[in-house]
């Protein structure tokens, strides 16, 4: 069976204001999958989880967290979808001096991890 590598991956400048998620890399162009949770007006700003295909040179930060077997990625999918992402897109915090509202879906993204790692389906390199 082959292999994919699964990375945490985040883009956008600031760490408190970027994106985080999950990529698993499905092909040796750095083609693959994100896994993450976004906000959506349909959803009154609320955090709804997304599954869409990226390439790995989009973000900013990578961090390589194992390989999953390709087989398992539908799984990967199903933990994904199976962790309930944040109420809300920000934390109703006060901004002060220009300071921004943390992006919670980081929160998602560890709880997410966490579940990865009870499940064993991604394995440490």
């Amino acid at each position: 069976m082959s292999t994919c590598a699964v990375f945490a991956v985040r883009f956008g400048e600031e760490e408190s204001i970027s994106h985080h998620g999950i990529f698993v890399q499905t092909d040796e162009d750095g083609c693959g999958t994100l896994f993450d949770a976004r906000g959506a007006v349909a959803a009154d700003g609320a955090l709804i989880f997304k599954r869409s295909a990226e390439r790995l040179s989009r973000f900013g930060d990578t961090i390589a967290k194992g390989v999953i077997e390709k087989d398992g990625i539908e799984e990967l999918g199903s933990i994904c979808s199976g962790v309930a992402a944040p109420d809300s897109q920000y934390l109703e915090t006060p901004e002060v001096e220009n300071t921004m509202p943390t992006c919670r879906c980081g929160e998602w993204v560890a709880r997410v991890w966490s579940a990865l790692r009870a499940s064993g389906i991604v394995k440490a390199t």
